[in-house]
C-alpha cells in the first residue's frame, strides 16, 4: 500500500469513529429519556450500553457505506434503495435523538408514550441503517467477488 492510500485508509476509519461516536451520543440521550418510562428494563446499565451499542453501529455502518472504485461506473455501486434506506434510518435516528436531547436538557414533561415514541422512532432509524450498511457492503463484496 502506498503512503497515500494508507493515509486515506486512516482517514476513513477516523471519520467512521466520529461517525460511531455521534451515534453513541444520540443513542445515550435516547436512553435517558426512556429512563423516564419507568419499566424496570430501561433503567437498566446493560440496556443503556445496548442503546450505545447499537447507535454505533448503526452510525458506522449506515451513514458511510463504501463505495467500491472499480464498480462506480456500473449497477452493482449502489442501490438508489439501499441510499434511500440508509439516508431515513440517519433521519430518523439523529432527528429522535435530537428531541430527546431537547426534552431531557429543557426538562420537558412527556408523557411516558411519548418517550416510547422516541425510542421507537431511533431504534426504527438505527435498524434501517444497519440493514442498509450491511446490504450495501454485502452487494459491493458480491460484485468483487464475481468479478
Amino acid at each position: 500500500m502506498s503512503g497515500g492510500v494508507l493515509i486515506l485508509r486512516l482517514a476513513q476509519i477516523i471519520a467512521r469513529l466520529g461517525l460511531a461516536m455521534t451515534g453513541a451520543v444520540g443513542a445515550t440521550f435516547v436512553a435517558a429519556l426512556l429512563m423516564r418510562v419507568e419499566l424496570p428494563w430501561f433503567g437498566t446499565v446493560e440496556f443503556t450500553v445496548l442503546l450505545i451499542v447499537l447507535g454505533m453501529i448503526g452510525a458506522y455502518l449506515g451513514i458511510d457505506i463504501p463505495r467500491w472504485p472499480l464498480l462506480q461506473a456500473g449497477p452493482a455501486h449502489r442501490s438508489p434503495v439501499i441510499g434511500l434506506a440508509s439516508a431515513t434510518g440517519t433521519f430518523l435516528a439523529a432527528g429522535a435523538g435530537l428531541l430527546a436531547l431537547y426534552a431531557f436538557v429543557l426538562d420537558e414533561t412527556s408523557d411516558p408514550a411519548g418517550n416510547l415514541l422516541f425510542g421507537a422512532t431511533w431504534m426504527l432509524g438505527v435498524c434501517m441503517q444497519i440493514g442498509a450498511g450491511l446490504a450495501g457492503r454485502r452487494r459491493i463484496a458480491q460484485a468483487k467477488d464475481s468479478g
